[in-house]
């Protein structure tokens, strides 16, 4: 009987043991992808690139910092304080305490711009998500950081909530607010000669477009006031419409390209879907034999195809297919939200 239990014991053992295995090698495919795919979206949307610097900033380890030993010090009490894992955690405290600036002189931390503060909000959820944080080993990081603000007298801060108690679909809500940070880039980006970078501007605006649309339509149409969440999640949208009306769909130069986001779906369909084409009552029927144009072998010129979007996960906007869709892949093992953005151009390289 012992040696049964024995074999019991051995058998669940070896099955831990390829579990772990396997799972190791699925996160390091997973990272290798991701990595991959960072350097396709940087190719696509080359206007973005700065939201992806900062977010690379933020995830960096802190080895070689010159104030790697305060870190060390600091977060190891407060993981052990958290009952948190020690081995784990205090990796993710310790980046946290530096990118809040810890006692740092850089005007990045001293004086953070909106931007920063979202890809900041990006970084941490995402690295909730993925390590398993407990939100007590946030809160006191977030506790040193404030009171070395009021010692210092500066209220310039990037302020912590948790967007999983504050917000509907945050990682949504996280996505709208950095496009609404970028506006000033994507504005001057979408004005810009180049043909290539007007037509990927446009299919950026158009997949936000459509984001907001899928949010505004689940949480605001029937607004219960009484329902914080829901209604912390549409004022973010509120924010985010009167933004982009004035400052984008505002200016004469692009309201002609972009969908306003009143009658949205009717102007989502006329800006960014390609319209179908008229056949002409000459043109070769069914029955018909067609002849197709040959193209000169080679021509020199590069055609270069970048279609607009269509609606998320080929639904209509607002359909509640469609709107898992973002939330599945911006969550998927702690991938950055920021890829989360351009998930569909993966269809385009694979």
């Amino acid at each position: 009987m012992s040696e049964n239990i024995l074999d019991i014991g051995k058998w669940k053992e070896m099955v831990c043991l390829y579990n772990c295995f396997f799972i190791t090698y699925f996160i390091d495919i997973l990272l290798n992808y991701i990595y991959s795919f960072i350097h396709k979206y940087m190719v696509l949307y080359p206007f973005l690139n700065n939201v992806l610097t900062i977010y690379g900033e933020f995830d960096n380890p802190v080895e070689g910092d010159t104030n790697q030993n305060d870190y060390d010090v600091l977060c190891d009490q407060i993981v052990r304080t958290s009952n948190a894992d020690l081995g784990n955690h205090k990796n993710v405290c310790m980046k946290l305490m530096r990118n809040l600036g810890h006692r740092s002189i850089n005007s990045n931390f001293l004086y953070p711009k909106q931007e920063r503060c979202n890809v900041l909000y990006n970084w941490i959820y995402n690295s909730i998500k993925k390590h398993s944080i407990p939100r007590n080993v946030i809160i006191k990081c977030y506790e040193d950081y404030t009171t070395l603000k009021n010692v210092m007298n500066n209220k310039y801060i990037c302020p912590y909530y948790s967007y999983d108690d504050t917000y509907e679909e945050p990682i949504n809500i996280i996505m709208l607010q950095i496009f609404e940070s970028s506006m000033d880039i994507i504005k001057d980006n979408f004005i810009d000669k180049n043909n290539s970078i007007n037509l990927r501007c446009k299919s950026y605006v158009c997949e936000l477009v459509n984001l907001y649309n899928i949010m505004n339509s689940r949480y605001c149409l029937n607004l219960d006031e009484n329902d914080i969440k829901r209604k912390s999640t549409c004022d973010i949208l509120k924010n985010f419409k009167t933004a982009y009306m004035l400052f984008l769909f505002g200016d004469k130069n692009l309201n002609d390209n972009i969908p306003s986001l009143d009658n949205v779906e009717k102007e989502y369909t006329k800006k960014c879907l390609p319209s179908k084409p008229e056949v002409p009552s000459n043109a070769p029927r069914d029955n018909d034999v067609l002849e197709l144009p040959s193209l000169p072998v080679d021509s020199g010129e590069k055609i270069n195809v970048f279609p607009f979007p269509s609606p998320l996960n080929g639904e209509k906007p607002g359909s509640s297919t469609s709107s898992t869709v973002s939330t599945a892949i911006g969550t998927l093992a702690g991938a950055s939200s920021i890829l989360a953005l351009l998930y569909k151009v993966t269809q385009n390289f694979i």
